[in-house]
């Protein structure tokens, strides 16, 4: 059983300090015990970056099924992990409007990153993960691999990736809750696509020595920094225009894109 001293101890040896801007995707049942549960990882996460760094996690509540009535970013569960749902539920946690992909930080710049993001793409650039990102932002995979590394998504955008929605007719409008008490509506985009061959990754930041291997209780995690993840996917889709795309063959957004870049002549088969 670990404890918060022992959570603080191993991401600070792993080179986080105060200040520091962490996003964390986790499966909180890849630790294992936790004296304190998880609260007390959340305590040392917080206590890691400080009260002058950000901590962010994934709220993620999906387009499948859309929230009904509507997104309320003060109630409609997040769907990504229990560590996430504590995270979200705490009185100091603040909350991006985004329909269907959220996301939930604490810190003195936590309303700067997640401002707005209603108005552009859910992991698109300008994104609450792009400026996390931006601003020299660490990723925690704690128990999860690159299949989760959403900011993988926001990469793709930078390299001007052509994405496709994964049903067919027009793109789907949801209702959110926004702050003054009215419903708006919001247009989905595909910007999240498909990530199940995001583990393609994994070799080019090896190369670039961008990884940190970190265990967290009996959770082997990843500890890398934001922008080296954009670097890595804009430099492999210039060399491999189609190495994040799966193969599934019942892929809508894969097969369309790999179609389109067929049809570019950027891939021959």
């Amino acid at each position: 059983m670990i404890n918060t001293a022992d959570i603080v101890t191993t991401l600070r040896a792993a080179g986080l300090r105060g200040g520091d801007h962490l996003l964390v995707h986790s499966s909180l049942r890849s630790v294992g015990p936790i004296d304190g549960g998880a609260d007390a990882l959340i305590d040392g996460l917080l206590d890691v970056v400080g009260t002058e760094g950000t901590l962010a996690m994934p709220a993620f509540n999906y387009s499948r099924p859309p929230p009904q009535p509507y997104f309320d970013p003060g109630t409609t569960p997040g769907r990504t992990g229990m560590l996430c749902e504590v995270f979200r539920k705490r009185p100091q946690s603040l909350r991006s409007q985004h329909p269907t992909h959220s996301v939930v930080a604490q810190g003195p710049r936590a309303a700067e990153f997640l401002s707005g993001h209603e108005r552009g793409h859910a992991m698109g650039v300008g994104s609450p993960l792009d400026r996390i990102a931006g601003a020299g932002g660490w990723i925690l995979l704690l128990g999860v691999t690159h299949l989760a590394n959403s900011t993988v998504h926001v990469a793709e955008t930078h390299a001007g990736r052509v994405k496709f929605w994964w049903e067919e007719g027009p793109l789907p409008v949801v209702k959110m809750l926004m702050p003054d008490g009215t419903i708006a509506q919001h247009t989905l985009d595909p910007s999240t696509s498909c990530s199940m061959a995001f583990n393609e990754v994994e070799y080019p930041l090896r190369r670039m020595g961008a990884i940190r291997d970190v265990y967290l209780g009996a959770a082997l995690s990843f500890l890398l920094n934001g922008r080296d993840v954009i670097d890595a996917v804009v430099r492999t889709l210039r060399e491999v225009p189609d190495a994040f795309l799966c193969t599934r063959p019942n892929c809508r957004p894969c097969t369309k894109a790999r179609e389109h870049l067929k049809s570019t002549g950027a891939i021959s088969k």
